[in-house]
């Protein structure tokens, strides 16, 4: 009677690739039985490796992978964040943080999560702290709203969204800092 020998399957090596936002650059590999096994894995990864600029190592961008091409695993853009112990650097001693959180939709229905930063010069009244978080949730909203989602995580990385922001909040109160402290993508909730 002839002996069963059980195959066994070998892990191979699968390389994980960067959307083309940032020239589907080598974000790093993984070892799976399957290459189907990789699919919904996320990575985080430094903006600075991504666009070789030193300026931005504060930030990092998670990535989700959503599909496998020619035994390359090919991701998206699922959130932006910039590193705790970046924020704690831009507030001092005299001057007001004010942390703001809410949802917003963009043009092609993507729901997301944004934490915009704001950092007043001194300490301010509450009614101009209550002003610029509203200018700044009905802003965000607004600018969102009109555009895609992958337009969206285009301005934040070249700064733009922030800029564009930061100007229209001077009229309200000078600004020592005025970032967008996390922006990702949300799971929808039943209602």
């Amino acid at each position: 009677m002839p002996e069963q020998v059980a195959k066994l399957k070998k892990k191979q090596w699968y390389p994980i690739i960067a959307p083309k936002l940032f020239n589907n650059v080598f974000l790093g590999e993984t070892l799976v039985y399957e290459p189907q096994q990789i699919i919904g894995k996320t990575l985080s990864q430094s903006l600075m490796n991504l666009t070789s600029d030193v300026k931005r190592q504060n930030v990092n961008i998670h990535f989700k992978v959503v599909e496998i091409d020619n035994n390359k695993a090919k991701t998206s853009i699922i959130g932006y964040e910039i590193i705790p112990s970046s924020v704690k650097r831009f507030v001092r001693r005299a001057s007001k943080k004010m942390d703001i959180s809410f949802t917003c939709e963009t043009a092609d229905n993507v729901f997301l999560r944004v934490k915009p930063l704001v950092v007043a010069k001194v300490n301010i009244k509450g009614s101009i702290a209550a002003k610029l978080r509203n200018h700044v949730m009905n802003n965000l909203t607004k600018n969102i709203k009109k555009m895609q989602y992958e337009e969206v995580i285009n301005e934040l990385i070249f700064h733009k969204l922030q800029d564009s922001l930061r100007e229209s909040l001077k009229k309200i109160y000078p600004l020592k800092v005025c970032e967008i402290r996390y922006l990702g993508i949300e799971a929808r909730e039943k209602p």
